[in-house]
């Protein structure tokens, strides 16, 4: 008996390859298959301003990395300093320094979305933070308190008009970029279950409505959790996070959505050899030990030749 409901993932038209630049931009999703594809050997940037989780947010990344926007918002949190406009991950201890980490992120940036083929885009929340003290959004509070903020949800009309523009200017620059756009099925459940219901379908209109405007694709991974797999066995203990079965799962339906079956029998090698390498014996020292190490950097160096496109 089939005891899970199954639905079909529109083919793009076009496949993605070994070698071709892939970006991955927003939440925490993005990074669990990001992570996934560096371990294939895909060529991977992900989110070079940290994890972030709101599209306004990550649109700016965008049209300012591209117009080399130079003016910086940051605070200080004892010896610390910080961005408002990336996550706690990027920081420093002197404000010169971060201000040229946060160029060049910038710069690198815009050289990655000039030469990639394919940005993916995650939404996570609708819900964002607003700074009292210039108006501005947040990427991050960064443990400030709370009464430095106001909280508001984004209305689908501004977010729309937002990333149509956003798109325009990434063809702009690349014409032949394409550019996927999910919804992350991480449960925003600290805003309330309610709110994150409201917050997701204000994303899942987003989308649609940019969609019927711009040539752009979407992934369901938001669907595959909670329509496909629709399961709390398939979250993490904090019934939040997707588990690694459900990652795996969704990686599969990644596959066969974006590579080719030549791309897929390609990852199944690298998997292969990425796990012989992780192999610890427990004679670690012995000959029979040695040998298989020695034979295993051979077939490691003349897989690489011939596959010259894998990152490894």
């Amino acid at each position: 008996m089939n005891f899970k409901l199954n639905f079909e993932i529109s083919q793009p038209d076009f496949k993605i390859k070994h070698g071709e630049g892939i970006l991955f931009l927003g939440s925490c999703f993005s990074d669990e298959i990001a992570s996934t594809a560096k371990y294939y050997g895909l060529k991977v940037m992900s989110n070079p301003f940290g994890t972030v989780f709101h599209p306004s947010l990550l649109g700016r990344f965008i049209s300012e990395s591209i117009n080399k926007v130079q003016v910086e918002r940051l605070l200080n949190r004892e010896d610390i300093h910080l961005s408002w406009d990336a996550n706690s991950s990027i920081y420093d201890f002197s404000t010169e320094k971060l201000t040229l980490k946060l160029r060049q992120l910038r710069a690198d940036f815009a050289n990655q979305l000039m030469h990639s083929k394919v940005i993916f885009i995650t939404f996570g929340t609708a819900w964002v933070y607003r700074l009292l003290s210039d108006n501005q959004l947040v990427a991050n509070c960064h443990k400030i308190p709370s009464n430095h903020f106001t909280k508001e949800i984004s209305s689908i009309d501004k977010l729309t008009a937002e990333w149509e523009n956003v798109i325009d200017i990434l063809h702009s620059i690349n014409p032949n970029l394409k550019i996927v756009f999910t919804v992350s099925p991480v449960r925003h459940s600290k805003d309330g279950m309610i709110e994150n219901n409201q917050s997701k379908s204000v994303l899942i209109e987003t989308v649609r409505r940019i969609q019927a405007s711009r040539k752009c694709y979407y992934f369901p991974s938001y669907e595959i959790v909670i329509d496909e797999l629709r399961d709390y066995r398939f979250f993490k203990e904090d019934r939040v996070h997707p588990s690694d079965e459900a990652i795996k799962y969704i990686w599969k339906r990644f596959e066969e959505t974006y590579f080719s079956k030549s791309t897929i029998e390609l990852n199944l090698k690298v998997s292969e050899l990425r796990k012989s390498i992780q192999h610890r014996s427990i004679h670690e020292d012995s000959n029979e030990n040695l040998n298989r190490k020695q034979l295993l950097e051979d077939k490691l160096s003349t897989f690489l030749n011939i596959n010259q496109e894998i990152e490894w």
